[in-house]
């Protein structure tokens, strides 16, 4: 007689499945995964709600228009609270938004966060003094909190394992897509005559946030939660319906539910909304949050924060002082870091993470070390064009260098090196030390333009390199695996090499806990 799991599967049953699933062919064509795409659209334009306020801040701070009304400079110690007031808004919110994802779900998340967001874009709109506007900048970060953690958790969740690189980094790229709406809406209303022209840009806000309130509920929950909270035929019916087809005895629908089943408890610390120890009480939890904790301040040190909400005054330091230029150029750069992230996102299950951010990085400190010499050229001077020109080209190579890697791994990462029972709390902690990371170099932005201007740039590129070097050396690679099968790469003695040893049988009969067969 065979010994067999709680779940009901043997070592043969599981090294079956693995035969099964290794074999099936996948298209991303199929009406059910057609329906997965509509499914994920809903989530990524919580990402368009982050991107939006990246690049409608920066456009504004070179409007005339908004500068006059409040007395703003374009780079000021003023001007870097403007930016950063809306991390505060993001670290207030954490402490609520690991309890929403994980007693009312991922959707439910989503749906605050919209709501919040929603307010925010109507006091921001609507200020007539600048105390309301730094009210609305703050109401505006506290509800993103809850989109930014909630809907990559969302994504990560539900996404097709084969293509879940793909549909994750997809996510991202849509930061982007709200970036450009934002950077022509300015450019547009900048072209507009009126003394608050300016307040255009900001009720635009209200588009991402209305589309994610409004269709949010009308997706299915995360299965993985659902099965947290011990709905496994609903979650089930979920992966049958967008990972298996329509049929609930698919080989890969079978062999998640026996990994999820296994790894995921509906008595772990996602039950209490206080206790956080799982994050950080065993070794395997802390070399994740190791990763996730690193992934969230690096992702902010790079030097993009610069780039999306300084380009105007970078582009000043590049010698370009007409606004309509600045505006001009400053909305054609999402539009190339969009590609750019799309790019990213579908080489991510080609190449791997950490090749993939690693060579990244490689290209950023290339172009800020070429970017510091040609912006003083230009500034000092005006008429040699050729300094400014370099500057702005590999202001944009920067961008694309950014965006293959970094903009569609950054939320991505965090995800996959999270627990089911762990991941809202910790993403919430990887949100925080976001804000926390953004806040500084927001804040600190504006006065070192003001007074050290392109020297600044020299920070980032020592910077960026103390980032490769501890991505070489301590974050696995989590491409080929499914989030239950990366458990054996974080309990290993030397994580980064298990992750670079190809996934094998025995990998899923580990992640499905399967048992050998005894004669009784």
């Amino acid at each position: 007689m065979q010994q067999t799991l709680e779940h009901g599967i043997t070592v043969d049953e599981a090294t079956h499945l693995a035969d099964q699933t290794s074999s099936v062919k996948y298209s991303p064509w199929t009406p059910h995964m057609f329906r997965l795409y509509g499914v994920l659209l809903c989530a990524y334009f919580c990402a368009c709600l982050n991107g939006y306020d990246g690049s409608v801040m920066g456009g504004l701070n070179a409007m005339t228009s908004y500068q006059k009304y409040f007395n703003m400079k374009s780079a000021s110690a003023s001007t870097g609270f403007v930016f950063a007031i809306y991390n505060v808004g993001v670290i207030c919110a954490i402490p609520f938004v690991g309890p929403t994802n994980d007693y009312f779900g991922r959707r439910a998340g989503m749906f605050i966060g919209s709501i919040i967001v929603l307010a925010g874009a109507c006091v921001i709109g609507s200020s007539s003094t600048h105390a309301a506007f730094l009210a609305g900048r703050f109401v505006l970060g506290f509800g993103v909190a809850f989109c930014n953690v909630s809907a990559p958790i969302y994504v990560g969740e539900i996404a097709h394992p084969v293509w879940r690189g793909t549909m994750m980094g997809v996510y991202n790229s849509f930061w982007s897509v709200g970036s450009i709406v934002a950077s022509w809406v300015v450019y547009a209303a900048a072209r507009m005559e009126g003394r608050q022209v300016w307040r255009i840009p900001l009720y635009c806000q209200l588009i991402s946030a209305s589309i994610v309130a409004i269709f949010v509920w009308t997706l299915p929950e995360s299965p993985r939660w659902l099965i947290a909270n011990g709905r496994n035929e609903t979650a089930r019916n979920v992966l049958a319906e967008y990972h298996g087809e329509g049929d609930r005895d698919h080989p890969l629908v079978k062999l998640e539910m026996a990994e999820m089943e296994n790894m995921i408890s509906t008595e772990a610390s996602d039950k209490k909304w206080w206790d956080y120890r799982e994050l950080l009480n065993t070794r395997a939890a802390r070399r994740r949050m190791f990763c996730v904790v690193t992934m969230a301040a690096f992702a902010q040190w790079c030097g993009n924060s610069v780039t999306n909400y300084y380009m105007p005054v970078m582009l000043e330091n590049a010698g370009i002082t007409s606004q309509s230029k600045k505006l001009m150029l400053n909305a054609i750069y999402p539009v190339i870091t969009f590609l750019a992230t799309l790019i990213g996102a579908w080489f991510m299950d080609k190449f791997g993470r950490r090749r993939l951010l690693m060579t990244s990085l490689v290209f950023c400190i290339i172009c800020f070390s070429i970017i510091t010499p040609t912006s003083k050229l230009a500034a000092e001077n005006p008429s040699k064009s050729t300094a400014a020109n370099t500057s702005i080209a590999f202001i944009y190579l920067f961008g694309i260098s950014y965006s293959v890697g970094w903009s569609p791994l950054s939320p991505m990462y965090i995800v996959e090196c999270l627990e089911t029972s762990t991941r809202a709390k910790g993403k919430s902690v990887a949100q925080f030390v976001t804000a926390l990371a953004s806040f500084v170099i927001q804040y600190s932005s504006g006065p070192a333009f003001e007074h050290i201007k392109y020297y600044f740039y020299i920070v980032f590129i020592g910077w960026d390199c103390i980032e490769f070097v501890v991505i070489y050396l301590f974050w696995p690679e989590t491409n080929g695996r499914t989030l239950e099968e990366l458990d054996e790469v974080f309990k290993a003695r030397n994580p980064v090499k298990k992750s670079l040893e190809p996934k094998n049988v025995q990998t899923i009969i580990n992640a499905a806990d399967a048992q050998k067969t005894v004669a009784n």
